[in-house]
């Protein structure tokens, strides 16, 4: 069985800095709820340790808006 262990100092330090990743990323990408983003790694880090945020992770960068910076969808001109 496989077994993944942080002490709490470290684990405290990936959830800060993955955290404070998200939440520049998402405010950069002009989203609403950066902070919920931030907030959700943090929590899924320490629910379901470390699975949990990696979880979390990989679901915003699956989620997040692809465009980038600034990029807004082309209207429609004619319908």
């Amino acid at each position: 069985m496989l077994s993944i262990q942080l002490s709490l100092p470290a684990a405290l330090i990936v959830v800060c800095l993955g955290g404070y990743w998200i939440y520049q990323d998402a405010r950069k990408r002009r989203m609403d709820t950066a902070d919920m983003w931030a907030v959700g790694f943090g929590v899924g880090f320490f629910v379901l340790p470390i699975i949990g945020g990696l979880a979390v992770l990989f679901y915003y960068l699956h989620k997040r808006n692809e465009g980038g910076p600034g990029q807004y969808p082309v209207q429609k001109q004619w319908e």
